[in-house]
C-alpha cells in the first residue's frame, strides 16, 4: 500500500479532504523522522517501533564494477513491527 492509497482510504472513512489528510499524514511522518532521528523512539502500540540504527562503515563487491567499493558509515530509520496476534473466536 501506498502513502497515496492510505490517504485515500483515510478520506473516506473519516469525511475528511483529502488535502486535510495528506496534510496529517505528511506530518506525522516527519515527526516521526525527526524523533528517530534525534535518537528517540516512537512506539506505537500495536503497530511497532521507529528508531535510529547506526550502520557501519563496510566494503562489498559490485559487480558491475568488478571490484570491492567502501561504504561509508551512514545513520537510519530502522523499524520494528509489534507482535501481531490474531484473536479468532470459533
Amino acid at each position: 500500500m501506498t502513502k497515496s492509497e492510505i490517504v485515500d482510504r483515510i478520506t473516506m472513512q473519516s469525511g475528511l479532504r483529502k488535502k486535510e489528510v495528506l496534510y496529517i499524514v505528511d506530518n506525522f511522518i516527519d515527526k516521526v523522522k525527526e524523533s528517530a532521528l534525534r535518537g528517540d523512539r516512537v512506539e506505537i502500540r500495536g503497530f511497532g517501533t521507529f528508531y535510529r540504527a547506526e550502520k557501519k562503515a563496510r566494503t562489498v563487491f559490485s559487480p558491475i564494477a568488478g571490484k570491492d567499493i567502501d561504504v561509508p558509515a551512514k545513520t537510519t530509520i530502522a523499524f520494528r513491527a509489534s507482535k501481531i496476534t490474531e484473536n479468532t473466536k470459533s
